[in-house]
This record gives C-alpha cells, structure tokens and sequence, in this order.
C-alpha cells in the first residue's frame, strides 16, 4: 500500500512547479535587459502575470518570508557562561549556584524550572544584577554578545510578592506609576495613552476601576494582583522582563490568564 506523500514532499515539488511555470514564463534572450529596470518589475509583480493564481501566491509568499535583519541594537540576547554565585556567612562560604551555561532569545518566554530551594530566584538576581552585598558572582553574563550592566529601563524585575496600595484602583495605580517613572520630556497625553493602551494589554480593563484591596477592602482577585504588578514594570517598555514565580499560589485558570497576558 502506498503512503501518502509527507508535507515536505508536497512542500518540495510545489517550489519545483512554481520554479518550472517560471522557467517557461521567460522571454527569449532576444535583447540586453537593463537589471534595475528587471527587479523593479519584479518587486511590481509584473514578471508574475504569467503564472497561475496558486503560482503568484506561492511565490508572493515566499518572497515574504525573506528574514528582516535586525536594525541596531534593539533586540537582547541574554547568555551567561560557568555562573557560581556563592555566600559567606559566619566565617562559611556557600555555593549557590555551580557552573551554570544557557541563554535567552529575544522574543521568547523562557521558564527556569526546579523545586524549591534549588536557586531559581538565586539565579534571576544574578542574571538580573540584584544579588545582595555579601554575595560573590563569577562567570560571564552577555547581553548581545557583551558585558554591560543592565541600566534601568532596558530591565525589569517583577518579584514574588505584590506590593501594591490597596486603596488605589488599577487606572490609579498604573497612572501614578507611570508619571513617576516615565522620562519628564514626554507630554501627559502620551502618558495616559501608554497607560491605557498597558491597561488593554494585560487585560485590566474590566477591573481598571477596581480597588486593589487588601486585608479590611475587598479587592482584585490574585491572578489580577500579579498581572497588574507586571503592567507597572513594562510601562517602561523594557527589553528583558524577569518573574518570579508570577504563577505561586494561584489556580490553573488565574495562571493561563497571567501567562497569556505576560507572553
């Protein structure tokens, strides 16, 4: 019995028909064409007339998928090589973490899994630069292939527990973050765009009227808490993003609504 062909198969011989279609489509070699006037044809999709429907597609399609270069130094590539961080206390030293290698790409999430105590804050403080004083680090942490110290703004850090004013609604909080944090030179209108267009993006805006809450004020629900901790860090648009634990203690919806938010 005969199996069916794979995707790659298909894949494979439909650029051989579209290569084939435009093989037969060129015009004899009867006189010099001028090569500028060529390829802006092409970029025109004159030279696709030819083609059937499915053809054009294809191809158009194809030619969409060029990989776009990276303009400057937008993107960050986290990497960290051999890290050890070790602590000294009462005349001891303790290794925390121990020849640890990996990397982060922009454009991801990147969870760092383990159980308890096995050093995950230990290394988010590292990569993040929030080691406390009596700590030694050695090894190399990158970002974009150097060494530099990751400035306020390009980074941000969302911790463990939420600090946030209970009295305040989410707008509130967010708005008076905002005007804080963000640089003196950008108007009040822009501010409250970012503000509200921050609101929309972690989803907020059914509860942007709602007091936080706290122990005497009914308030936000826990998977609320934690997105709204994560909207005051990335008012600041920044390139790398660290958690911690945003998911501890909550349930499997309260976790799929704060990671699909955050991603």
């Amino acid at each position: 019995m005969q199996s069916a062909p794979s995707f790659s198969d298909y894949n494979s011989a439909t650029h051989q028909a579209v290569a084939l279609e435009l093989m037969q489509q060129q015009p004899p070699p009867a006189k010099q064409v001028d090569h500028h006037q060529a390829s802006n044809r092409a970029e025109n999709g004159n030279m696709l007339g030819g083609l059937s429907p499915l053809s054009q597609t294809l191809w158009k399609n194809l030619k969409q998928q060029e990989p776009t270069p990276i303009v400057g130094d937008v993107a960050a590539w986290l990497t960290w090589k051999d890290l050890r961080v070790s602590v000294s206390s009462g005349g001891d030293t303790h290794e925390l973490l121990h020849s640890l290698t990996g990397y982060a790409e922009p454009g991801f999430m990147m969870a760092i899994m383990g159980p308890s105590g096995s050093g995950k804050s230990t290394l988010l403080d590292a990569l993040a630069g929030r080691l406390a004083k009596n700590a030694v680090i050695s090894g190399d942490v990158l970002v974009n292939g150097r060494r530099r110290k990751l400035s306020y703004g390009s980074v941000a850090y969302v911790t463990q527990e939420d600090t946030l004013i209970g009295t305040l609604t989410v707008r509130e909080t967010i708005h008076y973050s905002a005007h804080l944090r963000l640089p003196d030179k950008m108007s009040r209108a822009e501010k409250d765009t970012i503000v509200e267009s921050t609101i929309l993006e972690m989803g907020l805006q059914d509860c942007a009227d709602t007091p936080v809450g706290n122990w005497h004020l009914r308030g936000l629900s826990g998977g609320e808490k934690r997105r709204v901790s994560i909207a005051l860090e990335i008012l600041m648009r920044p390139r790398l993003l660290f958690l911690d634990e945003p998911t501890s203690g909550l349930d499997r919806v309260k976790i799929y609504a704060v990671q699909r938010h955050s991603s």
